[in-house]
């Protein structure tokens, strides 16, 4: 007759931290055949089930301990749930769960997944993993997968949006005096409409990075096979109509430019040739610009699309005097002590350059949305802006430049025919009485 197993205290967490690692599981019977394991390595815990067959004994990962992590009942398992489903199980007629299930998948463990796979390299990898840090990892994100629901994220997406914002202190070591914009002892008023509008604006940026994680991770056979889509049910807040991208009209562009530092009127003079971000000019290179065919090569970093940009006369003036003796490896664009553009560079030389001009609401971003309504104006052709500007189709064209169209209503009205309306001063408003005469 076999002998059966020293059975071991492993009801609670406590009498498990006592313990030893060691490779064979700690064993305790459960009903005749059945016996739930505990096995406890060095990094990691696991319950197992042992079953006697007909060839010996068949064993099968069940779960996770709830040493560490509060139990869901369906990963992470107490002693009595653990107890429950070795009852259940039938080890010879199942598949262990996939180990990415098993060992307990967090919601963090899917955005690294998506950043590595997906996102690396891209101009919106710096942005959106800042985002997570700030406003996922260190709480939702820790938690697994399979203990979320759309409950959860719901409730999390809302959170969001009535948090306040992150207010950096001003560095003591800059060079620039005074308080910073971003003071975190200045008030902020959450009944603002506009900053409600910027909260949410921010909490659905945060859920759709999440949501396409859960995606792609999806799309890559990453989640458990019996996982229900609920990140799916859960919808961004509506808020209405973005407002209109600021745009430069043509005596502001003069001014913009005179009020410039040399080098930054260099930089703001190919955005307006071009229509290119700011982080896709400072990258350029004297190869990028192609003179013999009046081109300049852009590589989005945002969208990995790489545009051919034709060129006005005046464009092609300002590339043959910025590479004229260059290498073909020389930036196209550099800082006047001839340092590279680096990100966040042009933010404070921006700044200077919109107050001196005396404009409002400029930022570097606003000579792209400039460039596109001059397009626009110039072809009336809403697709070929579109193109130019490197989107993928013209729906979000159409939204931020139809302004700028021909109003096809407005001709419509003109030929409404006259009503016969005139200015009799006979007629009088209603609940004025008239003299009697």
């Amino acid at each position: 007759m076999a002998r059966l197993p020293i059975e071991h205290q492993l009801g609670t967490p406590s009498a498990r931290a006592k313990l030893k690692p060691r490779g064979e599981p700690y064993w305790r019977q459960v009903i005749a055949g059945t016996f739930l394991g505990y096995r406890k390595g060095k990094r990691a815990s696991a319950w197992v089930v042992r079953q006697r067959t007909t060839g010996g004994y068949a064993e099968q990962r069940l779960g996770t301990p709830d040493d560490t992590l509060r139990p869901d009942g369906e990963i992470v398992l107490t002693y009595s749930q653990a107890i429950a489903r070795a009852q259940a199980v039938q080890v010879d007629a199942r598949q262990p769960e996939p180990r990415h299930y098993g060992d307990g998948l967090t919601l963090n463990g899917v955005l690294d997944y998506y950043f590595a796979q997906h996102l690396a390299g891209k101009g919106s990898e710096a942005m959106a993993k800042a985002s997570i840090a700030r406003h996922v990892a260190h709480g939702i994100g820790e938690k697994l997968i399979t203990a979320l629901d759309a409950g959860a994220l719901r409730a999390w997406h809302k959170a969001l949006a009535s948090k306040l914002p992150a207010r950096r202190k001003p560095n003591p070591l800059a060079k620039r005096k005074g308080k910073s914009d971003a003071d975190p002892t200045r008030a902020y008023d959450m009944a603002d409409p506009s900053n409600i509008r910027a909260r949410r604006n921010t909490a659905n940026r945060v859920l759709s990075i999440v949501k396409a994680a859960f995606n792609f991770a999806w799309e890559n056979d990453r989640l458990p096979a019996n996982l229900p889509s609920y990140w799916m049910k859960v919808a961004p807040f509506a808020i209405g109509e973005d407002p209109l991208p600021r745009m430069l009209e043509r005596d502001e562009i003069v001014r913009l430019l005179n009020a410039a530092a040399p080098d930054l009127r260099d930089l703001l003079s190919g955005a307006l040739m071009t229509g290119a971000r700011y982080g896709d000019l400072r990258r350029l290179r004297a190869r990028d610009y192609l003179a013999d065919d009046a081109l300049v090569r852009i590589a989005q970093s945002k969208t990995g699309k790489t545009l051919m940009q034709p060129l006005t006369p005046e464009g092609i003036a300002l590339f043959d005097r910025l590479t004229a003796g260059q290498m073909a490896a020389a930036l196209v664009f550099a800082r006047a002590d001839g340092r590279a553009w680096e990100r966040g560079d042009v933010r404070r030389p921006m700044l200077a350059a919109a107050t001196a001009a005396q404009l409002v609401d400029v930022t570097f971003k606003t000579t792209r949305a400039t460039y596109g309504k001059l397009l626009l104006q110039a072809t009336r052709d809403i697709e070929m802006v579109a193109k130019a500007l490197g989107h993928s189709d013209s729906r979000i064209t159409r939204k931020h430049y139809a302004q700028y169209l021909p109003s096809e209503l407005q001709r419509a009205v003109a030929q409404l025919p006259a009503l016969g309306l005139g200015t009799d001063n006979k007629i009088s408003r209603m609940g004025k009485k008239r003299r009697a005469g």
